[in-house]
């Protein structure tokens, strides 16, 4: 059996300083379960490297998957489309006809081939270095090749081209029959063709003959066509078979692989964890057959630990005892301190500032003030607790490992107390001097003399500086310097005439001393934080290496303390109190204020929890006047449940963290201090700090209006059943079904209107500002534009206009009759004759509306755009540039990836925007116009999903529940528009990672 080991935060061991402690059947059995508890932890630790590693692989493995799978089906299709190009290529093979017109097209190319080699020739002969003779040589022979060549290219154009001519004017010709050229129009006939039939003895049989042949060729190359058909056929349906099985084998091969690497990381983690608890039974084992053993010499040990413990308790009692009076005493004689200090403070700087009738005074009243007074007393207290630590240690230097701890805190306050007199003496001395030279300057009448000296020399160096930039001003109006220099000038003058001011400051008496009394409390401040700093430092280190004591099991009483009274166990067992009191706090607010208020406790219209069985409804009772109302039921019910999970939360949170600690310190980590805690705030702990109040009131304002939305459409709310007069039930999904109820009166008419045109709107609101916006701000950042800056200007003057001015503008703008601006403008420049009602129009009021979305939407985008444009790095353009990358491909290719990339969550947040737009619908046209054969819903033609609803529920259509309705409604959109807004948000995230 092992003796018990104590482990500190970085898992040193250590051995008790008291042996008899670890020789007990409690240590032995707390010993196994560090052991067990350390092996845990480290498995589990273990456990998140393997699944991290094992995730890794998977997606490794599925992304290699999917790119071999990609490989294997282009590889599929490629086998197919050699033949299917081969196929393609005998298309000429139809008829006599095409085949021709194939081999007239060759002789043109062969042709061509030929023009582009003589050039070639020429170009390169231009290039050597032969003679004059040698050249002409050359070309010679180039013309008299080139010569023979066209012209064995001429003869079988000629005979392509007679044999075409001959097969297009007798249509009825039947291959094997002769041929008779002189039926041809001879019109038709070229002057070479005309040489060519004279050239052959017998051209009737020749053609003949040669459109015969020409067959054959024809007839072997269809045969190869029809071949190579039945090959693809044969080969899509083997390959296709064989594409299949090789596609199922790669899976089941990839799928194989991930269920071996998760069989391996399950079975190595299940099997360090079998061995573990193997481990933890053997030793607990071993101890129950000791047992007797380990009892004896406990046994043996309990008066020799009890005699030492009380021996130290006694000793520890009366030291704090002494310690106690000592303060007292030290405290009475403050003031003797205070002036054998005084004493001390005039030897040490009696050399810099001689002690005299003049000095006495300053001496005097900056060292007995009552701040300085009450810093002693603090200096003493802390010195007298440094050495009651230190006595402390050494009395507990044979049992405990308490007696380092308090070493190291009893030397490093001594230090600090040391340090902080010492800063203390300078800054007092500091500001002795400092304002005895200030008495004295005024005393002497230099204050004065200094400060008409210090304007003088300042006004000397302005001066100089203004002559000195006047003069390079001149030169830049005479061209001698660029601008860029004189800007650079300008700036080096400046900064020469600021360190001219700042010298003069320096060497001033007056300033010198001001500036050291101005900063003096600042810089004392500092060095005593820095002097703080290193004291923490060291206790947060002694804390972290020196182990401690500790056999009780204290896990699990902490862990149900902390959930019942956080901060108890922060308070009774670590000593933690700072951070126990704090949380003690909070964990009193939730059972006196938050838990009492969700069941209904301190406000009579909010019954919390409970409130949601009925919404008060039981309680409903006219004639008494006992009205409850059931929107502060619902609302009250939702706010409780969040302040509850809340709650929960926190208490969870605070047992876990006391779970945690309990474990530490029963391995022997000590508990950290404040300091810790503090740092772990200003660090780690911040991001969480701030998000708490972020959270909270998205949970109050935004999450809990959503969630009563949806419960009301669960309930019978509005028309029949208004609150608080009225009472209001749960009717489950009756308010969802009844739009199958009220199909009969044209329900689906009505849903088909709105949704179709919520569709449009949406589209058309959101890709036409998107689209405008991103032109505009791609010309207005061109390099090639000049007055780039106003033309911004200009184009971010409709998001600069609030949007309801701009609104009802254009509506009054598009008024009709002859009082809209639109109609009086077009009506006097003679585009129309009679007024025209844009607004009453069905097909008109839907383009101004998407007309008027654009202009106030755009400009956003704009804004938005041109923000990421700039931040595009122009390396990319140029290296775009030297590949030969021109406008159209670089916009494609870069910029506009770029943008989607950073824009796409801004532009899914438009789309849910223009989904949810009731704004604009409303102010501009009300929903209107009308449709023809309106239905009992009362929709119109510029009536969106929200609008529509909104009509519903302000009385237009008088419906049972009408509100609970339109409840039900606003939730099916908001599911829709948050199910796309998601997918986009997934699809760009995943696009960026």
């Amino acid at each position: 059996m092992d003796n018990l080991k104590l482990y500190n935060w970085y898992g040193e061991e250590f051995e008790p300083i008291l042996p008899e402690i670890g020789h007990s059947l409690k240590a032995y059995k707390h010993h196994v379960r560090n052991i067990h508890t350390r092996s845990t932890d480290k498995i589990n630790l273990r456990k998140k490297i393997e699944k991290d590693l094992f995730l890794r692989a998977r997606y490794k493995i599925t992304t290699n998957l999917k790119r071999e799978l990609s490989s294997h089906k282009v590889a599929f299709k490629n086998k197919a489309k050699v033949i299917q190009d081969s196929i393609r290529r005998l298309k000429h093979s139809k008829n006599l006809e095409t085949l021709i017109k194939f081999e007239i097209k060759k002789i043109q190319k062969q042709k061509q081939d030929i023009k582009i080699y003589s050039f070639d020739f020429l170009k390169s002969l231009e290039k050597t270095a032969d003679d004059l003779e040698r050249k002409k040589l050359l070309i010679n022979n180039l013309i008299h090749k080139t010569k023979l060549e066209e012209n064995d290219l001429f003869k079988k154009y000629c005979i392509f081209s007679i044999s075409l001519l001959y097969l297009k004017s007798n249509k009825s010709y039947i291959i094997g029959d002769l041929i008779k050229i002189d039926t041809l129009n001879q019109s038709k006939l070229h002057d070479f063709e005309k040489e060519c039939i004279k050239s052959l003895e017998n051209p009737n049989q020749f053609f003949t003959d040669f459109l015969n042949e020409l067959e054959k060729s024809r007839i072997a190359l269809v045969q190869k066509k029809l071949n190579l058909k039945e090959e693809l056929k044969q080969t899509k349906s083997i390959e296709k078979r064989k594409f299949i099985i090789e596609k199922n084998n790669i899976k089941l091969s990839a799928k194989k692989r991930i269920i071996e690497l998760e069989y391996d990381y399950n079975q190595k983690i299940e099997q360090q964890k079998t061995e573990a608890k193997e481990i933890k039974a053997a030793s607990l084992k071993k101890i129950k057959e000791n047992k007797e053993a380990i009892i004896s010499v406990q046994r043996n040990n309990k008066h020799k630990i009890y005699k030492i413990k009380h021996s130290t308790k006694k000793k520890l009692a009366a030291l704090k005892k002494t310690y106690k009076s000592a303060v007292k005493s030290e405290m009475l004689k403050i003031d003797d301190i205070l002036q054998k200090e005084f004493d001390a403070f005039i030897n040490k700087y009696n050399l810099e500032l001689a002690y005299n009738k003049d000095t006495q005074v300053f001496y005097k009243k900056y060292f007995f003030n009552i701040f300085n007074k009450l810093k002693v007393k603090k200096e003493v207290k802390q010195y007298l607790k440094s050495s009651y630590l230190l006595s402390q240690s050494q009395i507990l230097e044979k049992t405990s490992y308490e007696s380092k701890f308090k070493k190291v805190e009893s030397d490093s306050l001594r230090d600090k107390v040391l340090e902080d007199k010492k800063i203390r003496e300078k800054y007092i001395f500091e500001k002795i001097q400092a304002k005895y030279t200030m008495h004295t300057l005024k005393k002497e009448n230099k204050l004065q003399l200094e400060k008409s000296e210090f304007k003088k020399n300042k006004n000397q160096f302005k001066k100089n500086y203004l002559n000195s930039l006047k003069e390079f001003r001149l030169k830049r109006k005479a061209k001698e310097i660029t601008k860029q220099a004189f800007q650079n000038k300008k700036i080096e003058l400046k900064v020469a005439y600021k360190e001219s001011v700042r010298e003069c400051v320096l060497n001033s008496q007056v300033f010198r001393n001001k500036n050291i009394l101005k900063t003096h409390e600042f810089r004392k401040l500092s060095e005593r934080k820095i002097n703080k700093k290193l004291y923490d430092s060291k206790i947060t280190e002694a804390q972290k290496s020196i182990p401690t004591e500790c056999i009780k099991n204290l896990r699990y009483y902490s862990l149900i303390l902390g959930f019942l009274f956080p901060g108890l166990s922060e308070i009774l067992f670590f000593k933690q109190r700072t951070k126990g009191v704090i949380m003690l706090l909070v964990a009193v607010l939730i059972w006196t204020l938050v838990v009492p208020f969700s069941f209904g406790a301190y406000w009579s219209k909010m019954n919390g929890i409970p409130g949601l069985y009925d919404l008060g409804s039981g309680i409903l009772d006219a004639q008494k006047g006992i009205f409850p109302d059931a929107r502060y039921y619902l609302f009250g019910a939702v706010i409780s449940i969040f302040a509850m999970i809340f709650s929960i939360i926190y208490l969870s949170v605070s047992s876990i963290s006391s779970f945690r600690v309990a474990k530490a310190l029963e391995q022997g980590s000590r508990p950290s201090n404040w300091t810790h805690t503090k740092r772990w705030i200003k660090t780690g702990g911040f991001p969480w700090m701030i998000s708490i109040g972020g959270w909270t009131l998205m949970i109050f304002i935004v999450a809990a209006p959503i969630v009563t939305s949806v419960l009301l459409s669960f309930t019978n709310y509005g028309f029949n059943h208004q609150a608080p007069t009225q009472a209001v039930d749960w009717v489950g999904l009756k308010q969802w079904g009844l739009w199958w109820v009220f199909r009969e009166n044209n329900l689906f008419l009505s849903l088909s209107r709105v949704i179709g045109w919520t569709i449009v709107w949406t589209i058309s609101s959101t890709l036409i500002p998107i689209t405008l916006g991103i032109i505009i701000a791609i010309l207005a950042n061109n390099n090639r534009i000049k007055g780039r800056k106003f033309f911004r200007v200009v184009f971010i003057l409709p998001w600069a206009i609030p949007a309801f001015i701009s609104i009802m503008f254009l509506r009054n703008a598009f008024q009709g009759g002859q009082y809209g601006y639109i109609n009086y403008i077009l009506l006097s420049l003679g585009i129309i004759k009679e007024s025209v009602n844009w607004l009453n129009q069905i097909d008109t009021a839907r383009a101004l509306v998407i007309l008027v979305q654009t202009w106030i939407g755009y400009a956003w985008i704009f804004m938005l755009v041109t923000g990421n444009l700039q931040s595009i790095p122009k390396d990319i353009y140029e290296a775009a540039s030297v590949d030969g990358a021109k406008g159209k491909d670089v916009f494609i290719k870069i910029t506009l990836p770029s943008l989607l990339l950073s824009i796409a969550p801004m532009l899914i947040g438009q789309f849910v925007g223009a989904f949810n737009n009731f704004t604009t619908i409303s102010l501009f046209t009300g929903g209107g116009p009308a449709f023809a054969e309106p239905t009992v819903f009362g929709e119109a033609s510029t009536d969106i999903i929200i609008s529509w609803v909104y009509k519903l529920t302000t009385g237009t259509v008088q419906i049972d529940g009408n509100q609970a309705f339109a409840a039900a409604l606003t939730t099916f959109a908001s599911i829709f528009s948050i199910a796309i807004a998601a997918k986009g948000f997934i699809k760009s995230m995943s696009r960026r990672d």
